[in-house]
């Protein structure tokens, strides 16, 4: 967790192909926060694919935390769908519930961005509020989709100078969940909750 000029990093994100386990890291470390003593409070949001019996994946955003169903949510959170590609985007979805649920975020809490993909391109509030957290004291733990091309902001994300950033892989990722796990708990027990990891 450490630059190479040694300095502290506040912010994680993950980067990885899909079925790595960027998801399952995020959410055992979530399981944390509410078991310590005292527990961290969970800001954000993370995102569902529900696999719909037309063929069509459908993705709904939730907080950060949030028990999820196998039913239907409400359309309030509806972000778009897919079917091998992009079939519809609801930005209105990103600009209002997601940058909310981004700027609700308060001090001694951990902001989770489960995943920042390439729907969200023309979600100008949204993408503002993920880098104005980014350049806030509150930390962050975050994961972007990965991608064969340049998509211009997931790339400012993860060379975000408060970005510690780590490419995952299937044989490496017990250790980047230690070190992160490390990294978001420590100075807590040592009564820093309010300083960047």
């Amino acid at each position: 967790m450490k630059s190479e000029n040694n300095t502290p990093k506040p912010h994680i994100v993950l980067c990885a192909p899909k079925k790595t386990g960027k998801t399952t890291l995020i959410g055992r470390i979530m399981q944390e926060t509410k078991a310590g003593a005292p527990s961290i409070p969970i800001y954000g949001f993370q995102t569902k694919r529900f696999a719909c019996a037309d063929g069509i994946n459908r993705i709904y955003m939730f907080p950060a935390g949030h028990v999820r169903t196998d039913s239907l949510p409400s359309d309030a959170c509806y972000l778009g769908s897919t079917c091998g590609r992009v079939r519809d985007v609801c930005t209105a979805t990103f600009e209002t519930y997601g940058t909310a649920l981004i700027r609700s975020a308060r001090p001694g809490g951990l902001i989770i961005m489960d995943e920042i993909g390439h729907m969200e391109k023309d979600a100008r509030l949204f993408l503002q509020a993920i880098f104005d957290a980014l350049d806030g004291d509150i930390p962050v733990l975050a994961s972007v989709r990965y991608t064969d091309g340049s998509i211009d902001y997931l790339e400012r994300i993860k060379n975000h100078p408060w970005v510690q950033l780590y490419m995952l892989t299937e044989e490496n990722r017990d250790a980047v969940y230690a070190e992160i796990r490390n990294a978001i708990f420590s100075d807590r027990k040592e009564g820093r909750d309010h300083e960047p990891l």
